[in-house]
């Protein structure tokens, strides 16, 4: 008679099974997401830019090790990986001074946080998944977790470690006893407050910013949140995934394949004879064809190069992953990708050419040096494609993508963009028949481009520039690292340190050049004021 029972319930036991979290360190968990999420608002509150963030990530990655090694779990060599590059990246943050640059070391340290958090515990690589798709699987288990997790951390792994009926009673004794206290401090306190100025000094209540305590309790709750369901998800055991590939949704024949990568191959081509008319041909061949003079021609076309490069590489994968079974369509797709992927090339060389054209006239920018490394950055992922993916080895294609995506972010923190564009400028400037430096730019960059910025704003050779650019860049130089910058460890930059010493050193000949710049720039702005009739 037992046998029909135990069938009946061996259904919902296995839709049950969920990963749940060690019993012993569920307490530590909850106690590690309120104490970090409180720290985080302490810290954090000027801004992540600066000493205290890198300091915040050093917490969040030993506390986790902790956890994991209170609860006997072994710490992967990848996800050991992931925590010190989460770490690694966050010192960017207090190393460069550059807002871009910042953005991109702080998604990196989340991306490895978020990375450290599935690979730990996994019986796999995480990099090294079968497929592309496991590795956006994973990632989007890991987020399923961020945003889920701390509720199972504290409505079931918490509430099984605890008699509910148990806490309940203490609840309602403690809230039946703070109502009681509460009710008769307020009312006797405010009535002898009355009766006497004396003991009324004494109780006085402190002014309380209501607004200020609500937005504290709302970031912690958030951080809370987050941080308790990112710890339960690395924490929790890992269950083994699957393999196997499930076939695509949408399979490809010979005839999608050939009908998309000729179409490709026809367009692209075309495209690249277009640019051997223009790089042979010269500035005649421009105006001949479209009227346009090199200078003109060098403003327009980069980013749609960009663009197609981007979204060419997802359609190689996709295509490839949504073949249909056979060696002979795999052979196919792989003879007509690599034209695609040659071509691609030339467009990129094509996009360098006329970046470099567009420097030579107009000088760089930040806006253009970041979309320049990223094109570089996708001509590698392309010949990895082709190596790997092309040639049915799929697997190493993720962990090429991603160690490469964060070694060129590491050389960007290493060179810094702002110096190079700030040292460029310079240089261009000094060449014959170029356009005047652009001091006005310059003083927008961060403080690594400062050696750059301050001795061109002092040069004679720009005494001629128009005023209202000399007055702007001044006044913004000496506003943000100037002696009257505010100073706090928790915001400490190295590069806005060193702007600051070499500020401080040229303080007295800036503002004597700021006043001069100001007055002359008022000047002219008081002839182009229309007479009132």
């Amino acid at each position: 008679m037992s046998s029909p029972i135990q069938l009946g319930h061996d259904r919902p036991l296995a839709q049950d099974r969920r990963p749940a979290l060690c019993p012993a360190i569920v307490p530590a968990t909850i106690g590690l997401a309120v104490s970090l999420a409180v720290a985080a608002d302490a810290v954090l509150r000027e801004g992540i830019n600066g000493a205290a963030f890198p300091v915040w990530i050093a917490m969040v990655v030993s506390s986790l090790a902790a956890l994991a090694w209170r609860a006997g779990e072994t710490i992967s060599r990848e996800a050991r990986g992931w925590l010190l590059a989460a770490v690694v990246f966050s010192l960017g943050l207090v190393w460069r001074d550059a807002e871009t640059l910042q953005a991109l070391d702080f998604l990196a340290t989340v991306a490895a946080l978020m990375a450290a958090a599935a690979s730990l515990n996994a019986p796999r690589a995480v990099l090294l998944a079968p497929r592309l798709r496991h590795v956006v699987q994973t990632v989007l288990r890991t987020l399923r977790s961020i945003a889920g997790d701390f509720g199972a951390l504290l409505f079931r792994d918490a509430a099984a470690r605890v008699d509910s009926s148990k806490w309940t009673t203490l609840g309602r004794r403690a809230l039946y006893v703070g109502l009681l206290a509460g009710v008769i401090t307020l009312v006797f306190g405010s009535l002898l407050a009355d009766a006497d100025p004396i003991f009324a000094s004494f109780i006085t209540l402190p002014h309380i910013d209501v607004g200020d305590i609500v937005r504290h309790v709302v970031v912690i709750a958030v951080l809370t949140w987050t941080i308790g369901g990112w710890a339960r998800g690395a924490l929790i055991e890992k269950l083994e995934s699957p393999t196997r590939i499930g076939s695509s949704p949408w399979p490809l024949g010979a005839l999608e394949i050939n009908t998309v990568f000729i179409t490709l191959i026809v367009l692209f081509g075309a495209f690249i004879l277009t640019q051997l008319g223009w790089l042979f041909g010269g500035e005649a061949f421009l105006r001949e064809r479209t009227g346009l003079t090199a200078a003109a021609y060098a403003r327009n076309g980069f980013f749609q190069m960009v663009w197609i490069v981007v979204l060419v590489i997802p359609l190689l994968v996709g295509t490839r992953a949504s073949l249909r079974p056979g060696w002979a369509l795999a052979r196919l797709h792989t003879r007509l990708a690599l034209p695609v992927v040659a071509l691609l090339g030339a467009i990129i060389i094509s996009a360098a050419l006329r970046m470099r054209l567009y420097v030579r006239y107009y000088g760089l920018s930040i806006e253009r040096f970041y979309p320049l490394v990223f094109m570089g950055w996708l001509a590698f992922v392309l010949v990895w494609l082709a190596v790997t993916t092309l040639r049915g080895r799929p697997r190493r294609l993720g962990p090429g993508v991603a160690l490469s995506a964060l070694a060129t972010l590491a050389g960007l923190n290493v060179v810094s963009p702002d110096r190079v564009v700030a040292r460029m400028n310079v240089a261009r400037s000094a060449i014959a028949g170029t356009q005047p430096l652009d001091v006005s730019y310059l003083a927008t960059l961060s403080g690594e481009a400062i050696d750059w910025t301050v001795p061109a704003i002092l040069a004679d050779a720009n005494a001629a520039a128009e005023p209202m650019d000399r007055c702007r860049a001044l006044k913004r130089v000496l506003n943000r690292w100037g002696p009257a910058r505010q100073h706090d460890w928790r915001t400490w930059n190295a590069g806005t340190s060193h702007a600051a010493k070499v500020v401080g050193a040229h303080v007295a000949e800036l503002e004597s050049i700021r006043t001069d710049a100001c007055a002359r720039a008022d000047a002219v702005r008081a002839t182009r004021v229309p007479v009132q009739r």
